[in-house]
């Protein structure tokens, strides 16, 4: 600890003398502000760089000509848009209520990005986190609640962390004006809307949530919706596990949780359990590593794109879709 000690303080007093010999010669004070400046914008790059190259660094063998293999109808074929939580309404996002849910429907889009946690007693039900404000109006909110951006770039509010119950949770309104939804609400919404897919993002614990949803629609005598579920991995390591649950169709990566820093090992993984779809948080969309998935066959889905502008220019980087609360299907009639 002394030996740390001892750098942090004759580096500082290195920094110390660097800057009275600047003034010493009369460089003055703005000089020496922008030479500070100029050295964190190179140590700043250079961690750009270090980031850069790990990303790109071949940790395996993806030499092998494999190519994924496609189902003819396959939902990433037929659609461009996975609707963020079910899609924003009246400018508010995480709803995951009955009215975004329609309005999403009714606007041509078939594919729901659908977050399910588990209440205080067990039952699962479609809520994003318990500690997003959805009780407030956006202005009550933007006042009440501490505001973050999220790893996918969404603008957050905020409150003390709080789980429900099932009563509460079907007593409470998302923003005061919407309903809210359970896991059976789901399947019956599914087995209404038969061209209905849903990505399920669950919150909790991946095999219980899973197990759980199953259940559900076997006891509904609903199982045959579970041929549109898509299981988002944050794991792979747990694939295997989810099949012997239910042997799903359907499957998307989620990059930015599972191999953010290597596009390498994202592409091994993809290839290893034949999984076509991966999203990539837009943190990362500016990167030739796409061009790696595509040239394999899988389709890429940029997680969160809200503006036609932003879309335009992310397929020209070569993205298939977008996760989006606005954007709908008939956008991409512009590309065709």
């Amino acid at each position: 600890m002394k030996k740390y000690l001892d750098i942090l303080v004759y580096g500082f007093a290195s920094l110390v003398i660097i800057a009275i010999v600047l003034f010493s010669f009369g460089y003055g004070s703005r000089k020496v502000h922008r030479l500070c400046e100029h050295v964190i914008e190179l140590r700043i790059e250079r961690q750009h760089q270090e980031k850069y190259a790990l990303r790109h660094e071949l940790k395996c063998n993806i030499s092998q000509n494999v190519l994924i293999t496609h189902k003819p109808d396959a939902w990433y074929k037929k659609y461009h848009v996975i609707r963020h939580a079910g899609g924003g309404i009246d400018g508010k996002y995480y709803s995951g209520s009955l009215e975004a849910w329609d309005l999403s429907y009714e606007r041509g889009n078939r594919v729901f990005d659908v977050d399910l946690s588990f209440t205080s007693d067990g039952v699962l039900v479609v809520r994003h986190g318990w500690s997003d404000n959805l009780e407030d109006d956006s202005l009550c909110a933007m006042a009440q609640s501490n505001i973050n951006i999220d790893a996918n770039g969404q603008l957050r509010y905020y409150k003390p962390y709080y789980r429900m119950n099932i009563e509460e949770f079907k007593q409470t309104k998302p923003f005061q004006s919407y309903t809210p939804l359970t896991c059976e609400d789901m399947i019956n919404y599914m087995a209404a809307h038969t061209d209905l897919y849903v990505a399920l993002d669950m919150k909790d614990d991946l095999l219980s949530s899973y197990q759980y949803v199953v259940r559900q629609a076997r006891e509904m005598d609903l199982e045959s919706i579970l041929q549109r579920v898509i299981v988002s991995v944050y794991d792979v390591e747990l694939h295997d596990s989810i099949m012997v649950i239910y042997p799903f169709q359907n499957w998307v990566l989620r990059q930015h949780y599972i191999h953010e820093r290597n596009y390498c090992e994202l592409l091994y993984e993809c290839l290893k359990y034949n999984i076509p779809v991966v999203n990539i948080s837009n943190y990362y969309a500016d990167d030739e590593g796409i061009q790696w998935l595509n040239n394999v066959g899988i389709y890429t889905f940029v997680a969160v794109c809200d503006y036609v502008s932003d879309m335009r220019n992310y397929q020209s980087k070569g993205f298939w879709g977008c996760v989006s609360n606005n954007l709908d299907e008939s956008i991409f009639k512009i590309y065709e």
